[in-house]
């Protein structure tokens, strides 16, 4: 009786503790949505509104719309920067998928480098941001405001090609061999078995690898705010330069928020069903 009474107590403490930190994780996400739904003028009052009682749509309008009456000669418009996100993003990201497909097949595959040059791959990821973001910035400066989309897209590329090479290895080296041999014997080559045989095979984990990286070029601010340029920016930039606007701040991290969550939903059954099902129905 009495070990069942302490087995009660912690499972009370270990609730209300649970209680707590899933508030403390949710109260900013619920924070920037109910301010997101919020008037201007309600941010400029001297007491904090919780939950105001008229919700408006008017903050994500002036995302993308031009609107200068609201803030003087402020144009609260950010739908340049949504889009230059998209693009820079999705770009990298698929070329990133691509090359550290092949690197991981040649690493888990034919041992290419024994373990030396998967060590020295995933290396450039320990280069912190700051530290390339000075120089890309001069060079970007030099070469000219046109240029930073390219930049930041390559800048990404080689930034997340040793994360997508590294957790696609680790889905690779769960795929049996003797499969791809037996496709070798029904006479298809080698590349054909990895791209036909092995890719379907780690579906679950190549949608959640790009979304992973996906959501690493999204999120990226340190490197995109040093070449950002006149109205080139990307939406963690543009969120950071509106500080004159939090009612278009708030707004605007709901919106380069939503993608992340969405793209989690929809990747969530892939990751539950597992690899090794896959593997026996394939």
């Amino acid at each position: 009786m009495e070990n069942l009474g302490l087995r009660r107590k912690f499972t009370v403490l270990n609730g209300i503790g649970l209680f707590f930190a899933i508030a403390f994780a949710l109260f900013p996400i619920l924070w920037m949505l109910s301010s997101a739904f919020k008037p201007h003028p309600e941010f400029n009052l001297p007491e904090p509104v919780w939950i105001t009682n008229n919700p408006t749509l008017d903050n994500f309008i002036a995302i993308f719309m031009s609107n200068e009456n609201q803030l003087g000669m402020m144009d609260t418009s950010s739908w340049r920067s949504l889009i230059s996100s998209a693009i820079v993003a999705s770009v990298s990201t698929f070329i990133s998928i691509s090359v550290g497909f092949l690197a991981a097949v040649g690493i888990a595959r034919y041992r290419v480098g024994g373990n030396i040059v998967p060590l020295q791959i995933l290396m450039f990821r320990m280069v912190p941001a700051i530290a390339i973001a000075i120089p890309f910035g001069i060079l970007g400066h030099i070469l000219g405001g046109g240029s930073a989309p390219i930049l930041l897209t390559v800048i990404y590329i080689v930034y997340t090609v040793p994360l997508s090479t590294w957790m696609l290895k680790s889905f690779i080296e769960q795929v049996p061999p003797e499969i791809e041999e037996a496709a070798l014997m029904d006479g298809m080559s080698r590349w054909k078995a990895h791209f036909k045989i092995t890719l379907p095979l780690i579906k679950g984990g190549l949608a959640a690898t790009t979304m992973f990286i996906f959501i690493v070029n999204w999120s990226e601010g340190t490197i995109a705010m040093s070449l950002a340029s006149g109205q080139w920016v990307t939406i963690p930039v543009d969120i950071a330069q509106r500080h004159y606007a939090p009612h278009i701040q708030v707004a605007l991290g709901v919106l380069g928020a939503a993608p992340l969550v969405i793209g989690g939903l929809l990747i969530h059954k892939h990751l539950s069903r597992g690899f090794t099902f896959g593997a026996i129905k394939g």
